[in-house]
């Protein structure tokens, strides 16, 4: 690569925190963001009020133009009317059309967060977790009309922590990816982006998450839990419910092959006693196994450790969980 790598008139289309450090990355190194285009402000939080996105926040920071389209179809004569060099996208939540991914000299570029072609979608560090994956990635790719389709130029490879959340895991890749998108772009402002066409016939999916996924099923094994609790924080999160209620459940998390108590059999769902050295973990009798938890939050009530949480259900029996 160039010692001063050719600077290039780019459109940044982003929404999400994700997608932060890659477009202050470009800006770091001088490329010259015509343009920043990003989902339009939605309604959030409890009193369901008007937020700007992460990467419009971002933006604004810095100085740059951004347009938040409904439809970004509806400004491809836009984008064309800049003439870009080319067009970058991390998590920008909309499929491009044909015009908006030949608005660019050299192409359109797209991080994404995966080893192509696994994980192809929306949700592909949250289905990485959920499924039990050790390893991910993120890639770098030319668009195409597909989802995740097109020709692969670079990737780079990570473990995924035995305790990792998504949303930990989602700020690691944040980073590499910012890093891997500009060795991408000096590649291809000097000609040398290789093109790898991806193996179809293994590609995976990662669709976007439910909130219903985050409910638990306590007759499933304890570490399939686990995968599923870490791979649901942030979002939509894990629950269960406790008494009716609903209770979240957190990470950190803990996977025993049996009940410490040696008292093997428990009805899953049931609460087991605390342990000698395990007084920190809200443990959870599983269909195989024992899941034990760090954290939970009661309907209406603040997150609490599992020990804080414990002291505040008193004495005696415990209701079962998911009831």
């Amino acid at each position: 690569m160039s010692a001063n790598p050719p600077l290039l008139d780019l459109v940044f289309l982003g929404t999400p925190d994700i997608a932060v450090p890659s477009l202050e990355a470009l800006h770091q190194a001088g490329h010259r963001i015509k343009l920043v285009v990003t989902q339009p402000d939605r309604p959030a939080g409890r009193g369901r009020k008007l937020t700007r996105c992460a990467v419009a926040l971002a933006a604004d920071a810095l100085g740059l133009t951004v347009i938040q389209p409904e439809k970004v179809g509806s400004i491809a004569a836009d984008i064309a009317a800049l003439g870009p060099d080319a067009l970058t996208v991390l998590a920008f939540g909309q499929l491009l059309p044909g015009p908006v991914l030949a608005a660019g000299r050299l192409g359109a570029i797209n991080v994404h967060t995966s080893l192509l072609p696994a994980l192809r979608g929306a949700a592909p560090i949250s289905r990485a977790v959920m499924r039990g994956l050790t390893r991910t990635g993120v890639s770098t790719m030319f668009m195409d009309l597909g989802m995740d389709t097109g020709d692969v130029i670079f990737q780079e490879a990570v473990d995924i922590g035995p305790q990792e959340t998504a949303g930990q895991l989602s700020e690691r890749l944040g980073l590499l990816g910012a890093d891997l998108l500009l060795r991408t772009l000096t590649a291809l402002a000097l000609g040398q982006a290789p093109r790898q066409p991806q193996d179809h016939a293994q590609a995976t999916l990662a669709p976007r998450l439910s909130k219903a996924e985050g409910l638990v099923d306590w007759s499933r094994p304890a570490r399939e839990l686990d995968w599923q609790v870490r791979g649901c924080d942030p979002w939509p999160g894990a629950y269960t419910l406790l008494e009716g209620q609903p209770l979240k459940l957190f990470a950190p998390t803990l996977v025993l092959d049996e009940d410490p108590a040696a008292a093997p059999g428990a009805a899953p769902g049931t609460w087991l006693p605390a342990h000698p050295g395990l007084e920190d973990w809200l443990l959870v009798a599983c269909g195989q196994g024992v899941l034990g938890l760090g954290q939970a939050q009661a309907a209406g009530k603040k997150r609490l450790a599992a020990r804080d949480f414990l002291r505040g259900l008193g004495r005696g029996p415990l209701p079962r969980l998911g009831q």
